[in-house]
């Protein structure tokens, strides 16, 4: 089993210049083969493979003009390689887009494949030494790669990927149901007790502060030291922003992880959530960061994550007897059912019809999968991009009697 460490690292000032070339090198790889691949697909119709590309930059290296490029670890340039082989791929596969070009102006990361340990309470890298580390606990396991990295405010990190032992879970952890939203950023049912989280919203918090540095920022002359400068004072606003949110998620999904064995959540379409006028509160809560988390962590400890189908109506259907309440819109936040008279909160009964659907799908073994009622016909929803769902539209009573 492999695990990743993310520790900050404090590289001197030959480190830093060594790292600097090494950014360099790797990202001048990537534009570089990035721009011949595409000449090379304009003329013949086929891409550079990773193979020819490595083959190609043993010949770089060895011109004139391309010596540099032999000073950073071959190691670090032929990962760069396989990196824009794997973009490819995945544009291919149409799970993102296509590759672009790379800034200085941006984050800039190398990754280190092999030679790599920890030693005199340093991380030892190739051609950098022992650089000083800040370790959070102890990496016991044989390093498989370090991904060092550097921020727009200048901060090193190393991401250390490790094997660990397998993690055998022996606690009987509960089964919950969790809804999400935007008044309680989770809903929580475990079947006995339903509690609720109040989101943190980061972004609200230091809007004043980021609009300040902002308008600082726009009165500096383009090109000049003073507007340099006051980018990074703007990027480490944002960087607060993003470390704050993070941190809270991350504490939340480790409390939801130790005490339960089973969660249920809906499969949300964020980016879908995201083009709505509720755009920036969509990811100031970070839906899709706090899934992301449970699910990883859950698969550390062996236990289970269940996604139901997003076209579920968890909110609409009444915990109790199951009637649908076709009525309800966003701004209605609690509802009585017509059938059987309860009071329902909205978030708290669709966190208990999620925990009912996840039940149901463990004992069935079936992926979240669930059947509506369309016009009167039995609609199956295969995963979450149906494409197609077709359905007969019905005579209405009105106009049989017309005819």
């Amino acid at each position: 089993m492999l695990d990743v460490l993310k520790v900050r690292i404090y590289p001197n000032k030959e480190q830093e210049i060594s790292l600097a070339k090494s950014f360099g090198c790797s990202r001048f790889v990537w534009n570089f083969y990035l721009n011949k691949t595409n000449i090379q697909y304009e003329e013949t119709g086929k891409g550079m493979t990773y193979c020819q590309m490595a083959k190609d930059l043993t010949q770089l290296k060895k011109l004139a003009d391309y010596e540099w490029l032999q000073e950073p670890t071959a190691a670090v340039l032929q990962q760069s390689l396989k990196n824009l082989e794997s973009a490819f791929k995945n544009f291919f596969a149409k799970r993102t887009g296509f590759p672009k070009f790379k800034s200085k102006h941006s984050k800039q990361s190398i990754r280190f494949p092999e030679s790599c340990s920890i030693k005199n309470g340093g991380l030892k890298l190739p051609k950098l030494g022992i650089v000083k580390v800040s370790l959070s606990k102890n990496v016991s396991g044989k390093i498989k790669s370090v991904t060092v990295s550097k921020t727009s405010t200048d901060k090193y990190f190393a991401a250390i990927l490790f094997e660990v032992g397998d993690l055998k879970n022996t606690k009987q952890g509960k089964i919950s149901g969790i809804d999400l939203g935007l008044t309680s950023l989770i809903t929580v049912f475990d079947g006995e007790t339903c509690h609720k989280v109040d989101p943190i919203k980061p972004t609200r918090k230091y809007a004043k502060r980021l609009r300040v540095r902002q308008k600082s920022l726009s009165r500096k002359v383009k090109g000049s030291n003073n507007r340099r400068k006051a980018v990074k004072v703007v990027a480490r606003v944002h960087e607060k922003i993003s470390n704050t949110r993070a941190n809270f998620l991350h504490k939340l999904s480790r409390k939801l992880v130790d005490d339960n064995q089973v969660i249920v959540a809906e499969n949300l379409c964020v980016k879908g959530l995201a083009r709505t006028k509720l755009a920036k509160s969509i990811h100031d809560a970070g839906f899709g960061m706090l899934l992301n988390f449970i699910s990883y962590k859950l698969d550390r400890v062996e236990g289970n994550f269940i996604q139901v189908d997003r076209f579920f109506p968890s909110t609409k259907l009444c915990s109790c007897c199951g009637h649908k309440n076709d009525l309800l819109n966003l701004s209605i936040r609690e509802w009585i059912c017509l059938n059987c008279q309860t009071i329902h909160d909205r978030d708290e009964n669709a966190s208990r019809n999620l925990r009912a659907e996840g039940i149901r799908i463990l004992s069935t073994n079936t992926v979240g999968h669930t059947e509506i009622q369309a016009c009167g016909e039995t609609v199956r929803l295969v995963g979450t991009c149906a494409k197609k769902r077709v359905s007969k539209k019905q005579e209405s009573p009105a106009n049989r009697k017309a005819v």
